[in-house]
């Protein structure tokens, strides 16, 4: 059997494999229907955490949809000024002056490893709500939120998840962007999955809540409190594997929070980079199902190549590429019906293919190239010390070639 029959038949057996996995994540996506909510007489109090570093222009927007919550409980807005630059602080105490739910802190600590984490643990210490709810500076929420989210708290549960999507206008915004929208989304319909499947591995830090006993349970942040990124999905997977704790992903549109997008295509690629970045801190089964699906990625990404080496094997190849696209439209369709984000289908194809050649790189990338966030420089994963060594090597034969081209 020739190499491309061989590339050809696994390329096959790995599609089939591949609509096995999605089919896994739709079923966990219809279990969420069947969420239990719970009914307190006696609801437990919140405390909203809230990071913000240079949210200026954003900030006051954000801080005056939560105070419009209409949550029957005690509770409160812990905001932490993260080493904010411009005028985050004075919008905090004019705001914190008008409302008595509202208090802030001040991070004073230079540097932390992760920012992000530090101010996240920073609120957590001087807040006193039973309950712990995470979010990000650029959002906005639905009255009901937060009375959503801890309905969820029935007694087995101990993380709530939601979805967080991309305020965006759709008529006014670049193509690009409303790819960016369904990406976004997409990723959150496979945490949800999975969450409903009984393995989460992943949710979104700006629509997060959890009992102070989890926190505390897993020692906060852990190991992973070093690492840049990572405050939702490590936890997430710290509290499966520690805890006996269930996480639930909330479908009610209540629940939904919306957040701001990235500008540019720099901040995306900076934005991406970040996330992946993370990847070597993740559990070792989490690793090894993200290396299969680069692989399968990377291997559809060879299919035309191989098509024009045997041309034999067009039909063969087009068979799998469209069991793949209608997998992944029956997957993302299901996301899309379950928590009412229909509009997104419409930018489906552009996304599916971009989808395919970018994932293996980002995934790739963010292991060794360096991002920017909040004004500031990172890298937080880095590449096995032989992989260093060769890189040295290349870049030694490199340059004096280039320095002799340019003579």
């Amino acid at each position: 059997m020739s190499a491309p029959h061989v590339y050809a038949l696994a390329l096959a057996v790995l599609s089939v494999a591949y609509g096995l996995v999605l089919l896994g994540f739709v079923r966990g996506l219809r279990k969420l229907r069947h969420n239990r909510v719970r009914r307190f007489a006696d609801w437990p109090s919140v405390s909203v955490i809230l990071p913000a570093r240079n949210e200026s222009e954003v900030l006051q927007r954000t801080l005056l949809s939560l105070l419009e919550q209409d949550y029957p409980g005690t509770w409160e807005i812990v905001v932490v000024d993260d080493r904010s630059t411009d005028g985050t602080a004075e919008i905090l105490k004019e705001l914190s002056a008008a409302s008595e739910r509202l208090r802030f802190i001040t991070v004073t600590e230079k540097n932390p490893p992760s920012p992000k984490k530090n101010a996240l643990a920073l609120g957590i210490r001087e807040s006193h709500g039973e309950i712990i709810v995470t979010t990000d500076a650029d959002c906005v929420y639905d009255p009901a939120w937060l009375r959503c989210m801890v309905s969820h708290m029935t007694p087995e549960v101990g993380v709530v998840a939601g979805l967080t999507v991309f305020d965006l206008p759709v008529e006014d915004v670049p193509a690009w962007q409303k790819i960016q929208w369904l990406d976004f989304a997409a990723q959150q319909f496979l945490a949800a999955g999975a969450a409903g499947a009984g393995v989460p591995s992943s949710c979104n830090g700006s629509n997060l809540a959890y009992r102070r006993t989890v926190y505390r349970e897993i020692s906060g942040f852990g190991h992973s409190a070093d690492v840049v990124s990572g405050d939702d999905v490590l936890f997430a997977q710290r509290v499966s594997k520690r805890t006996t704790w269930k996480v639930v992903f909330s479908t009610a549109p209540q629940s939904i929070v919306r957040s701001l997008p990235a500008y540019t295509i720099r901040d995306v690629f900076y934005q991406r980079i970040r996330w992946a970045s993370k990847g070597l801190s993740y559990r070792r089964s989490m690793s090894v199902f993200l290396f299969g699906m680069y692989s399968y990625y990377a291997l559809c990404a060879a299919a035309p190549l191989t098509a024009l080496a045997a041309p034999a094997l067009l039909p063969a190849l087009l068979a799998v590429a469209v069991w793949k696209t209608a997998c992944d439209y029956l997957t993302l369709s299901a996301g899309c019906r379950i928590f009412g984000q229909r509009a997104l289908l419409r930018y489906f194809l552009p996304f599916d293919v971009l989808h395919l050649m970018l994932t293996p790189v980002f995934g790739i990338a963010g292991l060794f190239v360096p991002y920017r966030w909040k004004g500031e420089w990172y890298r937080t994963a880095t590449l096995p010390r032989g992989w260093k060594r060769s890189l040295v090597r290349v870049r030694r034969l490199v340059r004096p070639r280039r320095a002799a081209e340019t003579a």
